[in-house]
């Protein structure tokens, strides 16, 4: 990637267009990270740098996560994190209008498919590394999230 005025210009458009605060993109040895405050048209400040950075995607800032409400259980269970393996686009189901794989108090077996996330097009299905029971769903369907971002909270059989 080349850095010049138009790349910034199209990068600044991506953001405006997308809602995003923030957005940074590595190309090997070149960082761009662009910044803009909420209700700003235009990124409030550029940054580059020539280190690897591993590069994030930002949430939109109208995106909240879905807060579902804790199940009781005993005091000695303790709750895991599932956390996402990469950044992409969260989805509950295969095809909109399906059934979630899993939802809050549903108990599942390891192997199982828990969710999938969309990564550059592709479809990336998360699978339970243990069996355990959803205690907690952390993002809404159709929300973009980073790596390690906490997807579900669960107690491991």
């Amino acid at each position: 990637m080349e850095l010049n005025i138009e790349t910034i210009q199209a990068l600044a458009k991506i953001m405006s267009e997308e809602k995003l605060t923030s957005l940074a993109l590595d190309q090997g040895n070149l960082k761009i990270e662009m910044k803009r405050e909420i209700g700003s048209a235009q990124p409030s400040g550029i940054t580059y740098q020539e280190a690897p950075i591993a590069a994030a995607v930002p949430l939109p800032h109208h995106t909240q996560p879905v807060a579902a409400e804790a199940i009781e259980i005993a005091e000695t269970a303790h709750w895991k994190e599932i956390k996402s393996p990469m950044v992409g686009v969260f989805y509950q189901s295969s095809q909109p209008g399906n059934p979630a794989y899993v939802t809050k108090g549903q108990h599942f077996s390891e192997g199982d498919t828990l969710c999938i996330i969309e990564a550059m097009k592709l479809m990336n299905e998360i699978t339970a590394e243990t069996p355990g029971t959803i205690m907690e769903v952390c993002v809404g369907n159709g929300q973009v999230v980073e790596f390690g971002q906490v997807l579900y909270r669960i107690v491991e059989d």
